[in-house]
């Protein structure tokens, strides 16, 4: 198995993240509330259906002893806020804040700290884009954990990925460097699996490369590849290929995995199991 010089180990909200191989298992992230999520409807979401999938999530975290978070996305703040109150109400595992709008995560994050739930909350992502109004938000808030997209749109080699993280992202800094000025304690890496495909190899080769690096935890969402993929993408064989996808990363050492949609959760909690025994037996 992998022996890293100097892994560190988190700690959100009871579950413990990274650390040396076959230390902690792999974190499982599912995501809820995504575009074309078919819960979603004119007024919301139904409230019934997400129940059911949420529950099915934590029961498989707590079949397959995997612990588990989840990502929850929104394309409004009105709508991103009661959909993180929902799920932090109903588990007691960390919510991760996404959208693809910074405004939108930043203003559904204010709102929600206000709330008392901050502790519970994993800002996701930093990445390349970040602008000044983004870090200054960020230094203000309460936050302490968050996720590092380790993706430059100049170069995606596992250098490049590097360079973002030490000095390459913006206004002179690295991406580590502009987290510990916005007061993130729990740094979490991502390798950036893309879902337009590109740089699958990179994104698996980069975990345990990321992680030699830095020692932070380090994980990816390797579905993307999948669900990117032309080929298999009107085959009856996709979901099965999809699902198998949650094998690579816990094998190669991942401290967490985006496992892509929350109905997949039993499935991709069993693959993932076997991939994290695989990863402490060789």
């Amino acid at each position: 198995m992998f022996v890293f010089p100097n892994p560190k180990e988190i700690e959100i909200s009871g579950i413990k993240i990274g650390g040396q191989t076959g230390k902690n298992p792999p974190v499982l992230v599912g995501t809820m509330f995504y575009n074309g999520h078919k819960i979603l409807t004119d007024s919301g979401f139904d409230t019934e259906k997400a129940e059911s999938l949420l529950n099915a999530h934590i029961q498989a975290s707590h079949d397959s002893g995997l612990p588990s978070m989840m990502n929850v996305f929104g394309t409004g703040e009105d709508a991103l806020v009661k959909q993180v109150e929902f799920v932090l109400d109903r588990a007691q595992i960390p919510v991760l804040i996404d959208s693809q709008d910074a405004k939108t995560r930043l203003g559904a994050l204010r709102r929600l700290e206000e709330a008392g739930a901050a502790k519970r909350l994993i800002y996701n992502s930093l990445n390349m884009t970040i602008s000044q109004s983004e870090i200054s938000a960020l230094k203000e808030a309460k936050i302490e954990s968050a996720i590092i997209l380790a993706y430059s749109a100049t170069d995606t080699s596992l250098e490049g990925k590097i360079a973002l993280l030490e000095k390459d992202c913006a206004f002179g800094k690295g991406l580590l460097e502009i987290a510990g000025d916005c007061g993130i304690k729990n740094i979490l890496v991502d390798t950036a699996m893309t879902p337009v495909a590109s740089g699958a190899g990179i994104a698996l080769r980069a975990l345990p490369g990321l992680k030699a690096k830095f020692g932070l935890p380090t994980g990816c969402a390797m579905h993307n590849a999948v669900s990117a993929w032309d080929y298999v993408r009107t085959r009856t064989t996709r979901k099965s290929v999809d699902l198998a996808s949650n094998l690579l990363p816990p094998a190669l050492g991942a401290d967490f995995l985006f496992y892509g949609p929350i109905e997949n959760a039993e499935s991709a909690f069993d693959i993932a199991r076997l991939g994290y025994e695989l990863a402490r037996e060789c």
